[in-house]
């Protein structure tokens, strides 16, 4: 091909696709500035696999500052707002800086507290008074049971806006789960969903009519594809692509992201005709077949997640002695019984359609499984297929 052959951006299918394994197997031969340019190095999570370091002139941090900018401008936030962003700021964690440069520019006032226990969270909420929160959803779900069993109401803490990052809290019909329910119910306020990947340092945001995240078009052209990498129209399940707009020092053509989604066109209810995607509903390389039903983990998550008892879990998937997929789940409660087994079991059955081995433990230990090996997120679901065992 010739730079001619390019004429719109639909040509942009015409482009070799680059896979997560490019990135990780040629990390430095992205770099497409000399390194005395570079300001900052982060990495990716490394839970599928070894750490991508990804680098990031001046520039580019600016750039992720007006990209955080547009998406907090979607949850109506603004120079009246102060934020307590309960995400990690060290570690090449690109997420915590992207926040907190994104609610300056805004005009936002910010607290960095980062990932702490529930009862720091909302000792400091109650003393400061923050109107929003930046956080994950266990997190919210976790103030929510300290609070219940101290005999607090959350809602008195006056948070007006809850954005959520890393699990999805909608459905594919753009309904509520039920994570996000559970947050919604206990605080008495609509959450905000969000979608960010570190490699493309960009993210997309829902606005108040939560029909969808919103894209940034000047900063990313989003593409959804099928196995063989050709793009489908709107509405069409599919693998999220991503070349980013902008971006110096490791920017990306047809990034294939690995997550499960499909997109959608046209104006936005609020009026903004940016494209949308849908929540991601899945990782490709997570794909499951247990007993001939295919699911994706967060099919599970909902249903565990129903069980108001459940404060944390984890979902280990294995290959037993049949080489077929097996899942193990791990659940963190303050109830070890009969009774809420049973009730876990049931639930699978009726919304997953699967029938699971289940292991209850105390909330600690299973946060232990969560963040083992000093894992800077939590690790919800641990894909230990390539390893048999019973």
């Amino acid at each position: 091909m010739k730079p001619p052959d390019i004429r719109g951006l639909y040509d942009i299918a015409k482009l070799p696709l680059t896979s997560r394994e490019d990135l990780q197997r040629e990390n430095w031969d992205f770099l497409a500035v000399a390194k005395q340019d570079i300001a900052e190095i982060v990495s990716t999570t490394g839970t599928t696999g070894e750490p991508a370091f990804i680098a990031l002139t001046e520039n580019d941090l600016k750039r992720l500052a007006c990209n955080e900018e547009k998406s907090f401008s979607l949850t109506g936030a603004g120079k009246e707002d102060s934020f307590h962003i309960a995400v990690t700021h060290d570690n090449l964690f690109i997420a915590g800086i992207a926040y907190y440069s994104g609610l300056l520019k805004l005009g936002s006032s910010v607290v960095r507290i980062g990932p702490q226990n529930a009862i720091r969270h909302v000792d400091l909420i109650g003393k400061l008074r923050p109107t929003g929160i930046v956080a994950v959803p266990t997190l919210m779900t976790q103030i929510v049971h300290y609070a219940h069993r101290n005999g607090m109401n959350v809602r008195e803490l006056g948070l007006e806006k809850i954005v959520l990052i890393g699990d999805a809290i909608r459905n594919s019909d753009f309904s509520t789960n039920s994570l996000g329910s559970m947050i919604e119910d206990a605080f008495g306020k609509k959450c905000y969903s969000t979608y960010g990947i570190t490699e493309g340092q960009v993210s997309f945001c829902e606005c108040a009519h939560r029909s969808g995240l919103h894209s940034h078009p000047d900063l990313v052209l989003a593409e959804v594809v099928d196995d063989e990498g050709r793009p489908l129209p709107d509405g069409e399940t599919g693998e999220l692509v991503l070349t980013t707009l902008r971006i110096e020092g490791m920017p990306l053509i047809r990034y294939r992201t690995g997550d499960i989604t499909f997109r959608i066109s046209g104006r936005c209810p609020c009026g903004r005709n940016s494209l949308r995607i849908c929540s991601i509903t899945g990782r490709k390389n997570q794909r499951l077949k247990i007993k001939g039903v295919t699911l994706y983990p967060k099919t599970i998550e909902n249903a565990i997640l129903e069980i108001k008892e459940v404060i944390n879990y984890q979902i280990e998937a294995y290959t037993a002695d049949d080489h077929t997929d097996h899942v193990r789940l791990w659940i963190g409660s303050h109830r070890n019984d009969s009774g809420l087994r049973s009730s876990l079991i049931e639930n699978l059955r009726a919304k997953a359609r699967v029938s699971l081995k289940v292991r209850i433990e105390s909330p600690d230990a299973v946060r232990k499984r969560l963040f083992e090996n000093s894992s800077r997120k939590a690790v919800t679901f641990r894909d230990m297929r390539d390893i048999q065992y019973d």
